[in-house]
């Protein structure tokens, strides 16, 4: 039996585009594989670069410490530098007191609330911004 023309050509067509298809998914498969590459080498240039930060920040902790306890004096470029940290560090220290205060509140109005005996008698607001009675 002869072959088709007809059909020789379809099956030709076929293996034109299924060979296509091979060479875009080979290009696909290559294009992420580069993706792949560099997205691994992006985290790990994160890693090194938080790795760096940390140790940074050690860095500059014990050095802070050491300058605190009198054990190490910096030259006075750095005049500025210590004054934020020092500021910063006041700043916390103030915070952390307010929250105290609001929790010390905050544990009162409970006692009140349980009907402690020692525990003073609340006043009522008439409105926001009214006074205390």
């Amino acid at each position: 039996m002869a072959a088709d023309p007809k059909q020789s050509e379809v099956v030709k067509q076929i293996n034109e585009a299924f060979q296509a298809a091979q060479a875009r998914l080979a290009q696909l498969r290559e294009a992420v594989e580069r993706n792949t590459d560099l997205a691994r080498a992006n985290a790990k240039s994160t890693v090194l670069k938080d790795q760096k930060e940390r140790a940074l920040k050690e860095l500059g902790e014990v050095v802070w410490r050491q300058v605190q306890k009198g054990k190490l004096e910096l030259p006075a470029g750095f005049a500025s530098v210590l004054k934020a940290v020092e500021a910063a560090e006041q700043a916390a220290e103030a915070h952390a007191r307010e929250l105290t205060d609001i929790l010390r509140e905050g544990e009162e109005v409970a006692e009140r609330l349980k009907g402690g005996k020692n525990a003073t008698k609340p006043q009522t607001v008439v409105a926001n911004g009214g006074r205390k009675r």
